[in-house]
């Protein structure tokens, strides 16, 4: 004799009010943002590099991208910087001219010396050539952070550099390691300094940044004594992950340029920001965040105005209303197949499920958009959301059974409810499981990819409430070594993740509690079934 139909009801409604939290958060990212305006727009010096959209960053520049770009910089600055002579951007100067620009010339300088010295040939040449456009070369960017030359070699290029081109002559690295390497200020006619908060050692969060920018630039003034100090590069992303406290969003983007520029004015500050254009190819290499640091997005369109309010997500609003929309046409939907007396549960259930599809759905787009250059990442990062996607789908088809729960095959069927079949659940659990890996032994450029996964972990946990003598049973009719080993890393690492972030910022909170309802989802049920077995072995002993 089978049980009575169960139909989950509150988890329908939970379903609902999850999908509403959503859509909320959809419209609270529309809202305009008040931001103090800044002084015009009109900055110092901008990095720049010409890599559009697709490009991984490398190969010629040409003339036409740089006369394009050149024509949308002069709009902002009248000072460029650089960081190469090579790969065509010995035509800069040149072009610089035609648009009113001056050049900060910067030479590329690394490990590999026969590249170190053409550089520095050509450099010294186009700087001479072009005295009138060239304010000042660059010798090098963050070597001694990427720990690719010795301080003394370093310091003989920099004089090689300065004697040749008879003009002044700069480093460019960040705060700390000037202060390591002190020596090499002697050498230099300014100290150009990398200010970004942004990747401190110990992030502040926005509120705090540019107090300590303030205090931090007084005490190299001190440090630096003789030294006319140069900010060389000073942003913040857009998009990405957050570190600690620091969220990388336009708003905050805004917030920093805007309050840095007053600042820099007020005290007197030469500086350029990095960068001009968004750059995607830097993504392989630094994750999201990589490639959010421009004023322009890499289609050259500008990202934010220098004054008035700033809008984290102006299609937010569309979602919302979309995603109700579809909501409404998912209720009517479920309602008319359902049968008499289940069409209000199941109006919820399918209204809840449309609707949450629409809103996680839009923000896993954002997040793979953001994310991803080339089809092979695209792939790596869609296979994840497919898998937590398939996984919902199993557990809508679950909750909206109307059979007992008696018996479960291995398949995951138990009396006419289906759960989601071991091989399912093991791939959500793997690729959750590598997820944790990075994010807690390589995380620095990693993402907290909880978009991505909460549809399956929804689906793991409904099923494990809702469905408890189903899921029971397909975890147990074949013991899974790797399930269990899987799982318990996903719950150790729930902890370890928003530890490492020092529980700063909620999308590592919000990551360590996926990856613990994953864990717990599958060993609950383990645990409580090993101490149902032992209390009935001890019942029929006694």
């Amino acid at each position: 004799m089978t049980s009575a139909p169960r139909r989950p009801a509150w988890a329908a409604g939970l379903l609902v009010l999850l999908a509403l939290a959503v859509l909320a958060g959809w419209w609270l990212d529309a809202r305009p943002v008040a931001v103090p305006d800044g002084t015009g727009g009109r900055l110092p010096c901008i990095s720049y590099a010409p890599a559009r959209e697709g490009a991984d960053g490398r190969g010629d520049v040409t003339v036409e991208q740089l006369r394009l770009d050149f024509a949308v910089l002069a709009r902002h600055t009248g000072c460029i910087r650089t960081y190469t002579v090579s790969e065509g951007f010995d035509r800069v100067p040149e072009i610089a001219r035609e648009f009113g620009l001056e050049v900060l010339l910067g030479l590329w300088i690394g490990r590999d010396r026969a590249h170190n010295a053409k550089e520095i040939a050509a450099g010294v040449a186009l700087a001479r050539a072009n005295r009138d456009v060239v304010r000042a070369l660059v010798v090098g960017n963050e070597v001694m952070l990427r720990r690719e030359l010795p301080e003394a070699e370093l310091a003989g290029l920099i004089r090689q550099v300065a004697t040749a081109s008879g003009m002044p002559v700069t480093y460019a690295d960040v705060w700390a390691y000037w202060r390591k390497h002190r020596a090499l200020a002697r050498e230099v006619a300014f100290v150009t300094v990398h200010v970004l908060p942004y990747w401190d050692d110990e992030p502040l969060g926005i509120d705090h940044v540019l107090p300590f920018v303030d205090a931090l630039m007084a005490d190299l003034a001190r440090e630096f004594a003789g030294k006319p100090l140069f900010v060389g590069e000073t942003g913040w992303p857009s998009a990405g992950r957050p570190r600690g406290p620091n969220e990388a969003t336009l708003v905050n983007q805004v917030r920093f340029l805007r309050g840095f520029d007053a600042l820099a004015r007020e005290r007197g500050w030469e500086y350029s920001v990095i960068e001009a254009f968004d750059q995607p190819w830097k993504i392989a290499y630094e994750g999201t965040v990589g490639g959010h640091w421009g004023l322009h997005d890499s289609h050259r369109r500008e990202k934010f105005a220098w004054a008035g309010p700033v809008v984290e997500a102006p299609h937010g609003r569309t979602i919302a209303v979309a995603a109700l929309g579809v909501g409404l046409a998912g209720a009517l939907f479920a309602a008319a197949l359902a049968t008499r007396g289940r069409r209000a549960f199941g109006a919820t259930l399918g209204g809840g499920a449309a609707a949450l599809a629409v809103g996680v759905g839009a923000r896993q787009w954002d997040y793979v958009v953001d994310g991803n250059v080339g089809i092979a990442a695209w792939l790596l990062t869609l296979a994840p959301a497919a898998i937590a996607w398939l996984a919902f789908a199993y557990a809508l088809r679950s909750l909206g059974g109307a059979r007992g729960e008696d018996g479960a095959s291995a398949a995951g069927d138990a009396g006419g409810v289906t759960v989601p079949p071991r091989w399912l659940v093991l791939a959500l659990l793997l690729t959750a499981a590598y997820c944790g890996l990075g994010l807690v032994f390589d995380a620095r450029y990693r993402d907290f990819p909880v978009w991505l996964f909460l549809p399956g972990v929804l689906a793991l946990a409904s099923v494990a409430l809702a469905r408890p003598a189903a899921w029971t049973a397909l975890l147990v009719s074949r013991p899974d070594t790797a399930a269990v080993l899987l799982a318990a890393w996903l719950v150790v690492a729930a902890v370890l993740v928003p530890l490492l972030e020092g529980f700063a910022n909620a999308r590592s909170i919000a990551w360590g509690a996926s990856s613990a309802v994953l864990g717990l989802a599958v060993l609950v049920p383990l645990v409580l079934q090993a101490r149902e077995r032992q209390r009935a072995g001890q019942e029929a002993d006694g």
